[in-house]
């Protein structure tokens, strides 16, 4: 090689073994789906979720009271945050008004992947005794992918735990609509 060269400082001899293989990204999620370790994931998945606080309404009472120790939802790994950054779940509960519907969905937007969504009390689900107000969103499940309906008026709170627990067994059995993007195959890395 002459000195100056485009091949200058390159070794010409390189040997790569002819056992090791390149892997894409899609690869290598496509390899962690199916094996043994996605069941680990998914463990640690289902014993940490952290739900986000914003309660509305007379389920934001009951939402309220999961909290506290006489249902101690800290045992299953299940923690009230207040910042959508650190938050997994978030609960829509109560009735959500037209003007607070913008602020939901720049949470959730903000909310990072794997992320669920509880949807808990009749005015969440269906608008309740409200849903002809001028002034209630309705149609949520619309908008947001909810992954459980939680029902009652307001609902109990060992509903809203066995709410969370399917969700735990959704996880587990690998039923949760939980999808990692490849930024190389939809073109996010571009603008990055």
């Amino acid at each position: 090689m002459e000195e100056g060269g485009l091949r200058m400082g390159q070794i010409e001899d390189e040997i790569i073994p002819p056992n090791v293989g390149f892997a894409t990204t899609s690869a290598i999620h496509e390899f962690i789906k199916n094996s043994p370790f996605q069941k680990l994931v998914n463990w640690g998945r289902k014993n940490s979720l952290w739900f986000m606080t914003h309660p509305m309404g007379c389920c934001g009472i009951e939402q309220i009271c999961v909290g506290v120790a006489h249902y101690d939802t800290d045992r299953f790994g299940i923690i009230p945050r207040c910042s959508p950054r650190q938050a997994d779940v978030m609960m829509i509960s109560g009735y959500v008004s037209k003007k607070y519907l913008p602020a939901l969905i720049r949470v959730w937007d903000q909310m990072l992947e794997p992320r669920w969504i509880l949807m808990m009390g009749e005015c969440a689900i269906s608008g309740g005794p409200w849903w002809e107000s001028y002034s209630t969103a309705i149609n949520l499940d619309e908008i947001f992918p909810v992954d459980i309906y939680i029902p009652g008026c307001p609902p109990r709170p060992e509903a809203l735990l066995q709410g969370f627990i399917e969700l735990q067994k959704k996880i587990v059995a690998q039923q949760d609509r939980t999808v990692i993007p490849n930024p190389a195959e939809e073109g996010l890395g571009d603008g990055y």
